[in-house]
C-alpha cells in the first residue's frame, strides 16, 4: 500500500474537506440579446456556466415528478428582455398557455450551484413562477417558490407592472436554494385560468444569480502549507536515503 507522508496526508485531507468548507460565490449569468429562435442558450459570468434547452408538455400534467414528462423539445426565444419558449399564440415566454401545452425551461451548470435571485420580464399580476431542482435519477425536487410572481415567491421582490406583458421583476430569495446542476423552470398549474382555459402566464428569464462554491483564503493557506510539508517530508527522506 502507498503511504504517504504526513504532509501528503494533511494536504489530501484539506482537498477532501474543501467543498464542504467553502463559501458560497454569487455570479449573476445574463441572457437575451439579439432576437433569434436557437435549439440552446449558454451564457456565462466569472466561473458559472449556464445551459438553457426549451422543452413542452403536449399533456399538462397536475403533478411534476420527472423530467420524462418533459415529451417535447422547443426552440429558446432569445429577446431584449430576456429568453423563452418560442412559439405559441402569445408573446414568447414560458408559460401554461399554449393551446393546452405547458412550456419549461430546463437550466444546466457547470458545476452544483444554488439559485438566490432572478430577474423575470414580461410578466402581469397573475402570472407564476414554479422551479424544480433535478436529481441525478430525473426525478424533480419542488424548490417551494411555485406561486404568484407579483407576491414574491417567498422572497423580497420589487414589482412594477406598467402595462400587460412589460412587468419586470427582480426577486432576491430569503434563502438560497438547494445545490443541483439542473434546474427546471415553468408556470404553476392550478393559478388563475385566464387565456385559451389554461392556468399560469408566463415570464421570460432576463438573468439568474447563481451561488457556486469557492475557497476561502484561510482554506488556500492551509492547503499551501500542506504542499509545503509534502516538500519538506520529501527533502527529509532523500537526506536519510542519502
Amino acid at each position: 500500500m502507498f503511504n504517504l507522508p504526513a504532509g501528503g496526508r494533511v494536504a489530501s485531507l484539506l482537498l477532501l474537506s474543501l467543498a464542504a468548507t467553502a463559501p458560497a460565490h454569487a455570479a449573476t449569468v445574463l441572457f437575451g440579446g439579439a432576437t433569434t429562435n436557437v435549439a440552446s442558450v449558454v451564457r456565462s459570468a466569472d466561473d458559472i456556466t449556464l445551459t438553457v434547452t426549451a422543452h413542452t408538455f403536449t399533456a399538462v400534467p397536475n403533478t411534476l415528478t420527472s423530467l420524462s414528462q418533459l415529451v417535447g423539445n422547443a426552440l429558446v426565444s432569445v429577446t431584449a428582455p430576456g429568453i423563452g419558449v418560442a412559439g405559441g399564440a402569445s408573446a414568447p415566454q414560458v408559460d401554461t398557455n399554449q393551446v393546452k401545452n405547458r412550456e419549461a425551461l430546463l437550466v444546466t451548470a457547470n458545476k452544483s450551484v444554488s439559485i438566490s435571485g432572478l430577474k423575470l420580464s414580461y410578466i402581469d399580476a397573475n402570472d407564476t413562477l414554479q422551479i424544480f431542482g433535478v436529481n441525478a435519477d430525473g426525478s424533480l425536487t419542488s424548490l417551494g417558490f411555485d406561486g404568484t410572481i407579483a407576491n414574491g415567491l417567498g422572497g423580497a421582490a420589487s414589482f412594477v407592472n406598467s402595462s400587460a406583458n412589460s412587468g419586470t421583476t427582480v426577486l432576491t430569495f430569503l434563502n438560497e436554494t438547494a445545490a443541483f446542476t439542473q434546474f427546471l423552470f415553468t408556470t404553476r398549474v392550478g393559478g388563475e385560468a385566464n387565456y385559451l382555459g389554461q392556468v399560469g402566464q408566463g415570464y421570460r428569464i432576463d438573468s439568474i444569480t447563481a451561488n457556486g462554491a469557492v475557497p476561502e483564503p484561510a482554506t488556500w493557506a492551509m492547503l499551501i502549507t500542506g504542499f509545503g510539508l509534502i516538500g519538506a517530508a520529501a527533502r527529509r527522506r532523500r537526506a536519510v536515503e542519502a
